[in-house]
């Protein structure tokens, strides 16, 4: 009888770990990311986590191709002037930057495919759904403009400097796959991953502000979309990077086109819901099965064993081959 009053409260207390981990992931949605658990992974299958992590290395993403785009010059804006109080500044009211076509003239520029192309297909989108007049179409057509320059400038000024990161990215996978695998040569082999992947996000990161000014400007321009100039909603395709796109063009509720954010809510209401089914007895077998292979997972990412680096920190604990995610 003691015995299975034992493995009751064995399972109720495995079931709330799960249960509370899950909740917490809810709660703070904005906080948690899958991605970290992924790209932190050591030891033999580390590759594998990796490979879930979407252009981890940026190579995808740091690809150039030619781009045929407009021609724009800068052009005056049209800005009206309020009136001003007695001893106050003359206002200027809705000033409207615009950008003008030089006789349809068109330039061939390089750009970053994977953000290029999609922050293009929001644009357009952006065109045909509202279809804004004039002045509106004006600051739209300006708001673009800025970024294909941003665009063109940034792919051109880092150009020797992504050659370089891909140069260094190479020797090192070369090196990483060499006879020498003692102790030190781990040891350099992660800060030079580390180092790396540092600088791929820093090569990327005027690509990614360039996408997140051009969203707000467009949500900006569009806002007063009806005639007598009231507030609207304007619901743009949210900007997911062509590297992080679910495959098949799959589009799913509460996640989107993303696969990081997949894996967000995949791992978030698997520990949910495994916990849950513990706690109530539900699918019992089926939800330790599942629990099981989570901690399975956990184990690959970081396994317990001497020879890997870097070592698991002191504050998380000491074991070897046997740690506390085995034991459970």
């Amino acid at each position: 009888m003691l015995s299975v009053i034992a493995l009751v409260a064995l399972r109720l207390c495995i079931g709330w770990h799960f249960f509370y981990e899950g909740c917490w992931k809810v709660d703070n949605a904005d906080k948690f990311s899958a991605l970290p658990f992924l790209t932190m992974a050591k030891g033999p299958f580390a590759p594998i986590f990796y490979a879930m992590s979407p252009d981890l290395d940026g190579v995808e993403r740091l690809k150039t191709a030619d781009k045929e785009v407009k021609y724009f010059v800068a052009a005056k804006a049209q800005v009206d002037v309020k009136p001003a109080a007695e001893g106050q500044a003359p206002a200027l009211v809705a000033p409207v930057p615009a950008y003008e076509n030089e006789e349809g003239k068109t330039e061939t520029i390089k750009v970053y495919p994977a953000y290029f192309d999609e922050a293009e297909k929001i644009y357009q989108y952006a065109k045909e759904t509202y279809q804004p007049k004039d002045d509106q179409l004006r600051a739209l057509e300006f708001a673009w403009a800025k970024y294909v320059a941003d665009v063109r400038d940034d792919v051109k000024d880092n150009a020797e400097k992504v050659a370089a990161y891909l140069g260094a990215l190479e020797r090192f996978k070369a090196a990483k796959n060499g006879p020498n695998n003692g102790p030190e040569q781990k040891k350099r082999q992660w800060a030079d991953m580390m180092k790396l992947r540092g600088e791929a996000k820093s090569l990327l990161a005027a690509q990614e502000a360039a996408v997140t000014t051009l969203m707000a400007e467009l949500q900006n321009v569009l806002g007063p979309v009806a005639e007598n100039g009231a507030k609207q909603t304007v619901a743009l395709p949210a900007f997911v990077v062509a590297t992080d796109q679910l495959p098949f063009g799959l589009n799913l509720p509460f996640v989107g086109r993303s696969w990081t954010n997949f894996l967000d809510f995949a791992v978030t209401w698997a520990l949910t819901l495994i916990g849950l089914c513990l706690i109530l007895g539900f699918c019992t077998r089926l939800a330790a099965i599942g629990g099981g292979c989570f901690l399975i997972s956990v184990l690959m990412t970081q396994p317990p064993w001497p020879t890997i680096f870097p070592a698991v920190h002191p504050e998380v604990g000491h074991a070897l081959i046997v740690d506390k995610n085995f034991v459970e």
